[in-house]
């Protein structure tokens, strides 16, 4: 299984670039939509979640601030690709997910999960109604954990929450700020909308079983 997340230097990671013409052919509209992918270029039309288990054929979603979660079953079997804004996760886009491939017999506790880059919570400043309807919505967790900060909102702890919350047996934060992060020389890391990044705004979360 490969996977990898773009960067301020690359839209696609370097060792999956030879893959990416391969990908589906999709609408990403911050749904919940889940389409199993099962060839090349494959018509997803519009959708937010993919998942395969065809190898060589890769599972992707875009982002530009949101989270971007890549998953896969820990034999390999099967793959997919997961792109949670805001809108997204408040409307269950992961439980959701996971209610589809339970019933396809898969088991959350046999999978494992990367948390890829994703804007900050000090670096995203939403409205106090929204932050107000999150920490209503997320009641499970404390409000300090949903909005650490004055209508700053944690994307990231809330998409831990939901892959706890639907039984996922690990995951790990892959780390840094769409927004904020610099590399060692100092360049920004990633690429942000929020930011205001005119030439692109996105980066892809690509993942390929084996």
């Amino acid at each position: 299984m490969e996977h990898g997340f773009g960067t301020a230097a690359g839209l696609v990671p370097e060792v999956l670039q030879a893959a990416w013409e391969l990908r589906p052919d999709k609408r990403q509209v911050h749904g919940t939509r889940s389409v199993r992918i099962t060839g090349p270029q494959q018509a997803a039309g519009e959708a937010d979640a993919f998942y395969t288990s065809a190898a060589g054929i890769p599972v992707s979603v875009i982002t530009a601030d949101c989270v971007p979660l890549l998953m896969a079953r820990r034999d390999g079997g099967m793959a997919a690709a997961l792109h949670a804004g805001w809108r997204g996760l408040y409307a269950g886009i992961i439980g959701q997910f996971w209610q589809e491939m339970r019933e396809r017999g898969e088991r959350p506790s046999e999978w494992v999960a990367a948390i890829g880059p994703t804007i900050c919570a000090p670096c995203y400043e939403v409205s106090e109604e929204l932050a107000q309807d999150f920490t209503r919505h997320y009641a499970g967790l404390p409000a300090a954990t949903v909005v650490p900060t004055h209508r700053h909102l944690d994307l990231r702890a809330v998409a831990q929450y939901e892959l706890e919350r639907a039984g996922m047996g690990a995951f790990e934060h892959v780390g840094g700020c769409t927004c904020c992060a610099r590399r060692a020389d100092g360049e920004l890391a990633f690429r942000s909308y929020r930011r205001g990044d005119r030439n692109s705004q996105q980066h892809a979360g690509l993942l390929i079983r084996s």
